[in-house]
Parts: C-alpha cells; structure tokens; sequence
C-alpha cells in the first residue's frame, strides 16, 4: 500500500504499512459466500508495481524492473524514501518491511506500437517488430516523441505529444516502426536519468511486459539505457506471482528473501559500445526535440 511519511518518522510509518503480515481472517459470513474457511487468512497486499517486483525479485535495495507495458514504468527499490517531485519520479513505501522504491512513469511506451499498427494497417505488433528490424541502424530513420497520451516522468507535461521527425517521401513503415521502439527506449532514458538524479542506485535491471518479448526491443533499450538487462521466465505473470508470494509470506515465517527470489534467468541483453554512442546522438536530438516543440504544444 503506498504511504507518505510523516516529518522524522518515515521508516516507522514504512515498517507498519509495508509489512506483507497477516492482518486477520475472514469474516464468517464471506467465508461462506465465497466458500472457504472462516480461518483464510487476510493478508497485506501491494499495488500492481510492487506486486510485479515481489514477483520478479525486486525487493533489494538497488535492484530494478523496466516494464514495457501499455504504459512504461522503471522501479527501483530503495532503503530509503527518495522523493524527487521537481522530476516527477514516484516515492513509495514498498510491499516489504523497511524498503521503500521509485518509480519512472511514461504514460504511452508498447501502447505506441499499438497506436502504429492501427495507422498504418498492420497485421499485428509483431509484424511491425519484424519490419523494425530490417531497417537497421539508419541514422536517417524518423525520430519519435511518444507523447500520444502527455508525459509524466520527467516532465510532468500533460500536453505534451507525439511527433514523428524526420520523414521524407523515402519512409517506410518499417523505419517508423523502429523510430517508434527507439523513442520509447529515449524516453526510458529520461526516466533513468531522472531516477537517478532523485537518489536511485540501479544495480541489476529485470525486464518484464508484453513489449518485453522482442528481443530487439530489449537490445535497443540495453543499448540505449546503457545496461544490462535481463529477462526471467514468467515475467509476464509477476504481478500474480508477487501476490501469491506476499500472501504466502503472510502465512508462514519465511524471510522476504527466502520467498521474493529472481525467477529463472533466460537471457540477458549487454550494450554494444558503437549503438550506444548512436543511441547516445540520437537521445540528444530527443531531447532537443521535445525542448523545441513543447512551446508549440502548450500553445495548441
């Protein structure tokens, strides 16, 4: 459950909320109506984030997830509450005891592939991946804003958005596609930046999501990002598994770290030195982009 501290008492009020404990059983008569004992216990639970990092063990200090979903968000865990407002980064209590996390909010990243596959009447997002990657590394290629829904972290700008840059009589789908998975990753970017600027250290970044299935996707952003990341087996299933774990921690006496564990690693995807410095010029342009624009846009 997210909580705010009170001044000179956030790891109490953090130790009191977070703890996934048993906090009673149910109730006899909705025992009966839903059929289970009246001795089920009632445990602590956790928002969709923090249950996707109990599930892909993101419970340490410094450990992180990337997730490419309908929206795109980069939590990290922390020791400590780390606010950073000014950057529109996230400052929670955690689902476990005595750790708190941040998190990066992009309000479009695999929604944009969506958005792509409508407009240009492909089959599915799969296909446009597919095409993504044919195009290569072409620094002629569109640059993309993926603002079709404004932009929280780090600029807070709900009018900001989405702009293909760049275009010519010579783009093709294919190029508009990978346009769109680099100017997701560009925005994570900024999300990482701004985490860090907040106080975050990242030691170890899981990446989970439907968007997280492409691995050229997941290739860009290592690239972009200037990380490795690594994906797990079931990591589209972490926000249930994470519920399960927590209500099983709830039940027993196990340790955070006996239970909320990595799942299997699969595979991880390492920065190449020469995309990364691509990567690196065309964040530039991104970002000078959208610095550019967004006079424009608050005036529309």
């Amino acid at each position: 459950m997210p909580c705010w501290p009170r001044p000179g008492s956030t790891r109490h009020r953090c130790r009191a909320w977070s703890r996934a404990a048993k906090r009673g059983t149910l109730r006899p008569g909705v025992a009966a109506e839903l059929g289970l004992t009246a001795s089920t216990v009632v445990a602590g639970g956790a928002g969709d984030n923090a249950a996707s990092a109990a599930g892909i063990g993101v419970a340490a200090p410094g450990t992180a997830f990337l997730s490419l979903g309908t929206s795109g968000v980069y939590f990290v865990a922390n020791a400590a509450f780390s606010p950073a407002p000014e950057l529109a980064v996230h400052a929670f209590c955690h689902c476990f005891p005595d750790t708190w996390h941040q998190m990066s909010v992009m309000l479009s990243a695999a929604s944009c592939l969506t958005w792509l596959r409508g407009l240009t009447h492909a089959d599915s997002e799969a296909q446009l991946v597919a095409e993504a990657e044919t195009a290569g590394d072409d620094d002629r290629q569109p640059i993309f804003l993926p603002y079709l829904s404004g932009e929280r972290t780090p600029h807070n700008d709900p009018r900001a958005s989405g702009v293909f840059f760049g275009m010519s009589h010579d783009t093709t789908r294919a190029q508009l596609a990978r346009a769109v998975l680099e100017g997701v990753a560009c925005a994570f970017a900024d999300g990482q930046d701004a985490l860090v600027a907040g106080g975050a250290t990242i030691d170890r970044v899981s990446l989970v999501g439907g968007g997280s299935r492409s691995a050229l996707w997941a290739q860009i952003l290592a690239d972009t990002l200037g990380r490795a990341l690594q994906r797990h087996e079931g990591s589209e299933v972490g926000a249930a598994l994470g519920a399960a774990r927590l209500a099983r921690l709830a039940r027993g006496s196990e340790s955070v770290a006996d239970v909320c564990f990595a799942p299997p690693l699969l595979d991880r995807f390492e920065p190449d030195a020469s995309r990364h410095d691509r990567m690196s010029d065309r964040l530039t342009r991104f970002r000078q982009l959208y610095r550019t624009l967004a006079p424009q846009m608050h005036a529309a």
